[in-house]
């Protein structure tokens, strides 16, 4: 039941506008879009991906695998992305089916969690022995408005070919 009510809310969520943020607006506003961002990239593992300039980052973990980018105006708002090697015999490297296609052509898994408190979009992206992982985080409440933002950036996700 629970996953048949977060199906629904997407529906609705996709349904909303986002007239009061930053990125949404006319058609001239959105090919204004490239000018407000900045682009973080991996060296470790290969990918990269979008985040809006004057957004917070987080120190790097230690591995480089991967960073966190934060809403100064919202801090409940975070973009994260990370990569991790997996070895063939991890039971967790098995890939799960392919739902969702990047701009880049690269098969991927998005996954929509709602919760109580804050609501999650996870794109997952198996390559070799990589397996990369990106995730948007907002509060529920606010999780409509930031939905198109979100996809937006998962669809640009890039990894080396």
């Amino acid at each position: 039941m629970k996953q048949g009510l977060s199906w629904i809310l997407i529906s609705l969520i996709g349904l909303t506008g986002c007239n009061d943020l930053p990125w949404s607006g006319s058609q001239s506003q959105q090919e204004r879009l490239p000018d407000r961002w900045q682009t973080y990239r991996n060296e470790r593992y290969g990918f990269e991906f979008l985040h809006p300039e004057g957004w917070i980052d987080s120190i790097p973990p230690e591995a480089q695998d991967g960073i966190a980018f934060s809403d100064p105006r919202n801090p409940g708002v975070e973009i994260r992305g990370w990569a991790e090697l997996k070895r063939s015999t991890d039971k967790k490297s098995q890939n799960p089916k392919s739902n969702f296609t990047t701009d880049q052509g690269v098969p991927a898994r998005l996954d929509i969690a709602v919760e109580n408190q804050s609501s999650v979009m996870t794109l997952t992206i198996h390559q070799k022995d990589v397996e990369y992982h990106w995730r948007a985080t907002a509060p529920t409440v606010q999780f409509g408005n930031y939905y198109r933002f979100f996809d937006f950036i998962a669809k640009r996700y890039r990894v080396s070919q």
